[in-house]
């Protein structure tokens, strides 16, 4: 009896699809869309002035748009704007889970008038079981910030 092996190596070869691979997406939009979350931004505690919003589209891949938008700041400075995982009303460290990587979100420089935003494209998913929240804060050396004590605050609503 002959060896079957050169047999069934040709036969499975002969199964094999060479043509080019499916297209790799690279850009949030060309997903469908999942969800839209929003927030109003206030500031915290009843003092300072720093008010503003954030837009969120989640797209199937996991992968978000989001942009924020502070006025009210002071004039040519940066900030910081970071979702985490907890409300408003957390005030711990310990009940704050920051959203994506620092390195995600870019400082929002504000304009002569105190207004700015900031636009990134996060990965991930967000839980609609759960709640988030968008904090900002002046831009400090160290960006390991952990969420504690935001100028301002926004709870994010799940929309879709």
């Amino acid at each position: 009896m002959r060896n079957p092996m050169p047999f069934l190596l040709l036969c499975a070869l002969a199964a094999c699809d060479f043509r080019a691979p499916a297209d790799v997406v690279e850009q949030a939009r060309t997903f469908p869309l999942r969800a839209e979350w929003t927030a109003s931004i206030a500031p915290v505690g009843g003092a300072g002035t720093v008010t503003g919003s954030v837009n969120l589209k989640e797209y199937a891949g996991s992968q978000i748009d989001a942009e924020a938008t502070i006025a009210g700041a002071l004039p040519g400075r940066a900030y910081q704007w970071r979702i985490f995982r907890g409300s408003c009303t957390a005030t711990a460290a310990a009940d704050l889970v920051l959203f994506s990587t620092l390195q995600a979100y870019p400082d929002i420089t504000t304009d002569p008038s105190g207004a700015g935003k900031a636009s990134a494209l996060l990965a991930g998913a967000l839980d609609p079981g759960a709640g988030y929240s968008l904090r900002v804060r002046l831009a400090v050396a160290q960006t390991n910030w952990n969420g504690t004590a935001p100028l301002a605050c926004g709870d994010l609503q799940h929309n879709k």
